[in-house]
């Protein structure tokens, strides 16, 4: 589970960006509020999902882009030889600075909080904490890229790892491939229990007997998108080649070829569920771009309440459909909005710190009139467009 997300310095992230699903508690009766978008760690709240919302070019997606950057370097850094260069851009109006990471998460019962800085191709400074019986340590802290200070005892013979850590490997990832049990630990987190897609899922990737026991969720899904279709099936076309087949309440005794002849939304929802239900086992938090792209509003709902139903799954979304802004399916925090300012520089703030905003504010309504800036207002273009459109 992530506590929150901290990123700096990445594409059009040039200041602090975080996203925080700590659960607002500042109203009175707010935990009995949503209380199915609440996840319990040690007696504090926090939320399962949050929505990001903004006009076309805000930074929504860069957010996704940068955290999967990072995770990509955690995964494979210590697989970097002198010629790799780090795949991601600095904030471009304003470059020679450090991009920073920084997250909070919780994995196996035990809080960490791990950083790093790089700049170029250069990791300069990284560190790594966690909470023993509930008070902060640290396990290790690196900085000027080659300098260590570690906690005794915690990381097994560290001066092995350090002398195997170029300027281009962040030592997390050099130390769990070098069989450190701690970094291990961190290092599957990472791998496990986060997951950065499009939301297209590979049915070679989940076993028949998992999809037969999903398939009365799966075939209530296709239910509600108005499908006609009654029952659907994996299919092993050669050993290690699955396929599924779909059937339809006009015939049920023809098969069709679910990839081939179902539409594209169709796919689309049965892609997002088979996801969400292999990754809500393992209580991962998944982020996923444009998620309702092809999907209907109720079945964009349908999908929320699968991760909600999920009991420790976390979701983080963007999306331009303003009719998901809803204060009955997501709390204040859940609800973030995003805005390029003048400067290029995306902002992330979430409904509950706007001030103004009453308990009886028709929120997608002042979403839509631009009060949160995170939408354009357009007005009435026409004239301007008669007079572009017939020019000599």
């Amino acid at each position: 589970m992530i506590i929150s997300l901290r990123l700096k310095n990445f594409y059009s992230l040039r200041d602090d960006t975080v996203i925080d699903f700590t659960a607002d508690l500042s109203s009175r009766g707010a935990v009995a509020h949503l209380p199915e978008n609440l996840i319990d760690f040690s007696g504090d709240k926090f939320v399962n999902i949050i929505g990001l919302f903004g006009s076309n070019a805000a930074g929504k997606s860069n957010i996704i882009k940068a955290f999967d950057f990072c995770r990509k370097l955690i995964l494979n850094s210590h697989l970097y030889n002198e010629g790799d260069k780090f795949d991601y851009e600095p904030f471009k109006f304003d470059s020679d600075r450090p991009s920073e990471f920084y997250i909070d998460f919780v994995t196996g019962g035990v809080e960490y909080e791990y950083s790093f800085e790089i700049m170029g191709n250069r990791i300069l400074t990284e560190s790594l904490y966690y909470y023993p019986n509930k008070r902060k340590a640290r396990i290790f802290e690196r900085t000027d890229t080659f300098f260590y200070t570690h906690r005794k005892g915690v990381i097994q013979r560290p001066a092995e790892v350090e002398a195997n850590t170029g300027e281009k490997t962040l030592f997390l990832s050099r130390a769990s491939s070098m069989n450190r049990s701690v970094a291990q630990s961190v290092y599957r987190f990472f791998l496990n229990e986060i997951v950065i897609g499009s939301g297209y899922f590979n049915v070679s990737d989940i076993s028949s007997d998992e999809f037969e026991s999903n398939k009365d969720l799966l075939l209530k899904a296709l239910e509600v998108s108005d499908s006609d279709i009654v029952d659907i099936r994996v299919v092993e076309d050669a050993p290690g080649n699955k396929s599924l087949r779909s059937f339809h309440r006009e015939n049920p005794a023809i098969a069709f070829d679910f990839e081939k002849e179902e539409s594209d939304g169709t796919k689309r929802l049965l892609s997002l569920l088979l996801l969400l239900l292999k990754t809500s086992r393992s209580k991962a938090t998944v982020f996923l771009d444009e998620f309702d792209l092809k999907l209907h509003l109720r079945l964009a709902e349908f999908i929320l309440d699968v991760v909600r139903a999920s009991s420790g799954a976390q979701l983080v979304f963007t999306s331009h459909n303003p009719s998901l802004i809803n204060r009955e399916n997501l709390r204040d925090e859940q609800i973030v909005f995003v805005n390029k300012q003048p400067n290029g520089n995306s902002e992330f703030t979430p409904l509950s710190d706007f001030s103004n905003v009453g308990k009886k504010t028709d929120i997608q309504k002042a979403y839509l009139q631009g009060r949160f800036d995170a939408v354009p207002y357009i007005g009435n273009l026409y004239p301007e467009l008669i007079d572009l459109l017939n020019r000599p």
